[in-house]
C-alpha cells in the first residue's frame, strides 16, 4: 500500500498572503492532486501544523485550503488521518481546542488525532502521534512503550536536528525516545533531514527568504518496503536573478506570484536594465526587490536575505562584541522566535 505523507502546510500563512495561497493551489492542483490520480492513492496522513495561526484563521485562507485541497480529496474518495501539531491548537498545553476539529467537521474522509493512536495501513500497524504537550506527554510516552508497531508518524520536536535552514534545535526530546521503531517520520522541523532511524519530512514549500534553494514537496510511504519516495514542489517561492550587463529571464509563468531579488553586480546599459526591471515588474511578481551594489563593498551574498528576521537577528549577533559562544546566543534567540511565532 501507498500512503501519501504531507506535513506543516500552513494555510495561513504570511498574514494569509494572496500570492501564497495562489502558490499553494498550484502546487495542489498541479501536483499533489494529479499523483493522487495518476497512483490511486487512497490515503494520506498529514503530520501536524495543517494551519499556521494557533488562535484564528482568515475565512479566505479557510475557503482557499477547502476548494484546493480538502473537498478534492473527500470527492476522490481518499482518507486523511490528520495529527494535531503545535499551530493546530489555541492554548499551547492542551490539543482539546484545535483548528482542524473546528473547522474540517464538514468532512467525513479526514480522521483528526487527537491521542497517540495505533493505526493499520495495508497490514502494517503505525502509531501515529500528534504534538507532545503537558497534557498528554504521559499518555505518549506509556503508547510508545506498549505498542507493536514498528513505524511511527508524528509531530515531534527532537533534540539535535535542523529545524530551519543553519539552526539546530538545542532542546526536545531525545531521540532515542523512540529506538524501537524501524522507522519514525515526523513534522515540525520544515528543513528535509535524517539521523538514524528518524526522518523529518520537511515542509511542501517555501515560506521565507531563508527556504531559499531548499527542496521542499511531498512523501509516499511504502508499507511493505517501509522505504519513502520524495516528489519535489517544482514551483519555488523565492528567486534571486543575477544581473551583469544583462540578463536571461526565467518565463514569467514560472515567476508568477514569486518573491524575486534582482541582484545587481554591474548595471552597464541603463535603459536595457530599465527595460529588465519593466519586464519583471509586468510579470505579477508577489514581490520584487532590487539590490545594488555599485561600489562592491559588500559582496551580494551577504545583503541577500536581509529581511528575514532569523537573518536578521544572526547578523546583529555577529557584528556585536560578546563574551560567549556567539553559536549558543543564535540558537537561544532561534528558539525564542520560533516560540514566540506560534503564540
Amino acid at each position: 500500500m501507498k500512503i501519501l505523507l504531507i506535513t506543516d502546510q500552513h494555510f495561513g500563512v504570511r498574514n494569509d498572503n494572496q500570492y501564497f495561497i495562489e502558490s499553494y493551489r498550484k502546487f495542489y492542483t498541479n501536483v499533489v492532486l494529479p499523483y493522487i490520480d495518476a497512483h490511486n492513492i487512497t490515503d494520506v496522513i498529514c503530520l501536524g501544523d495543517t494551519f499556521d495561526k494557533r488562535r484564528s484563521i482568515n475565512f479566505m485562507s479557510l475557503e482557499a485550503a477547502k476548494d484546493m485541497w480538502f473537498t478534492p480529496l473527500q470527492d476522490r474518495g481518499v482518507t486523511m488521518d490528520m495529527l494535531v501539531g503545535n499551530h493546530d491548537i489555541y492554548y499551547k498545553n492542551t490539543l482539546r481546542v484545535n483548528a482542524p476539529s473546528e473547522l474540517l467537521g464538514e468532512y467525513n474522509n479526514i480522521r483528526v488525532h487527537t491521542k497517540p493512536t495505533t493505526a493499520v495501513f495495508g497490514g502494517l500497524p503505525i502509531l501515529l502521534l500528534p504534538w507532545i504537550c503537558d497534557e498528554n506527554r504521559a499518555e505518549v510516552l506509556e503508547e510508545v512503550g506498549s505498542t507493536e508497531a514498528k513505524v511511527c508518524m508524528g509531530h515531534l520536536e527532537l533534540n539535535g536536528f535542523e529545524a530551519h535552514p543553519g539552526h539546530v534545535m538545542q532542546h526536545g526530546m531525545d531521540k532515542n525516545t523512540f529506538s524501537k521503531f524501524k522507522k519514525v517520520f515526523s513534522g515540525h522541523y520544515h528543513m528535509k533531514s535524517n539521523k538514524g532511524n528518524v526522518y523529518y519530512l520537511g515542509n511542501p514549500y517555501q515560506l521565507y527568504w531563508n527556504d531559499y534553494g531548499c527542496k521542499r514537496g511531498f512523501h509516499v510511504f511504502d508499507t511493505d518496503t517501509l522505504k519513502t519516495t520524495f516528489i519535489r514542489n517544482p514551483f519555488d517561492t523565492f528567486y534571486k536573478v543575477y544581473y551583469n550587463n544583462g540578463v536571461s529571464l526565467p518565463d514569467s509563468s514560472e515567476l508568477q506570484g514569486a518573491y524575486v531579488k534582482l541582484i545587481v553586480e554591474e548595471k552597464g546599459d541603463y535603459a536595457k536594465f530599465d527595460y529588465t526591471v519593466n519586464q519583471l515588474q509586468g510579470m505579477s511578481l508577489g514581490d520584487l526587490k532590487i539590490i545594488e551594489d555599485l561600489n562592491a563593498e559588500v559582496s551580494s551574498d551577504s545583503v541577500l536575505e536581509t529581511e528575514d528576521t532569523m537573518t536578521l537577528l544572526d547578523n546583529y549577533i555577529d557584528e556585536i562584541d560578546l563574551k560567549v559562544s556567539k553559536s549558543n546566543i543564535k540558537n537561544l534567540m532561534r528558539s525564542l522566535y520560533m516560540e514566540a511565532s506560534e503564540i
